[in-house]
């Protein structure tokens, strides 16, 4: 009975596995290449491209739009037994180095732009804190997101000796699914942060590209 039971349960979970890295996976897909697409097309007007911080948060975007590329394109492939990676070990290393190293890089971008802020910051104490709190909440918030995929990664290391039951390495491949693509979402955030709270100079810049844009898109049907 028991066994009937682990065999359901093992079935039910890479389902669930198959099903997140076929929708789930296509949603951040979007989601993400379309944030960091209208990113880089902001953060490289002319108004915000002598701002250090600005290009720090552009070069960020790009980072994260890579790793976005690499590491979820091939995810709702696998669901189809289309994925290369499966087969070329080149491309299964080429993915996993672009992968992990352009969101880290993404994340440490981030950082050093919040580093920037604080540095640059106003003298007046009360602007200082309020422009350090919302660069911290940024970066809290995307290392909320990374943290648990490090935690994960930290206990396969630790147990990977110890023998295991179909079923456990069955929910912990399934709980890497899921955190690797919690993962891959706050590469896809930046965007949707800075519109909410990156202030009015992000915002600003945002109606202008989307105004030339529509400008643009007009003249061309006319």
């Amino acid at each position: 009975m028991s066994s009937t039971s682990d065999a359901s349960l093992i079935a039910a979970l890479n389902n669930a596995s198959t099903q997140l890295n076929r929708y789930f996976a296509i949603f951040i897909i979007i989601f993400g290449v379309v944030g960091n697409t209208i990113n880089i097309c902001v953060l490289s007007r002319r108004p915000l491209r002598s701002n250090p911080c600005a290009w720090l948060f552009l070069a960020s975007s790009i980072a994260n739009g890579i790793g976005i590329l690499a590491g979820l394109t091939t995810r709702p492939l696998t669901t189809w037994s289309a994925d290369l990676t499966n087969t070329n070990q080149f491309l299964c290393k080429l993915r996993a180095f672009l992968l992990f190293n352009a969101i880290t890089i993404g994340s440490w971008l981030i950082m050093l732009a919040t580093v920037d802020r604080w540095l640059s910051s106003n003298i007046d104490a009360n602007k200082r804190q309020r422009s350090t709190l919302k660069n911290a909440q940024i970066v809290s918030l995307i290392f909320l997101l990374t943290f648990p995929l490090a935690v994960d990664k930290l206990y396969s290391t630790i147990t990977q000796s110890m023998p295991k039951s179909s079923l456990r390495i069955t929910i912990e491949n399934f709980v890497f699914n899921i955190l690797l693509l919690v993962y891959n979402v706050s590469s896809g955030m930046p965007f949707y942060i800075y519109t909410l709270s990156g202030g009015s100079l992000f915002r600003e810049a945002l109606f202008s590209f989307l105004s030339t844009l529509g400008r643009k898109m007009m003249c061309q049907r006319g």
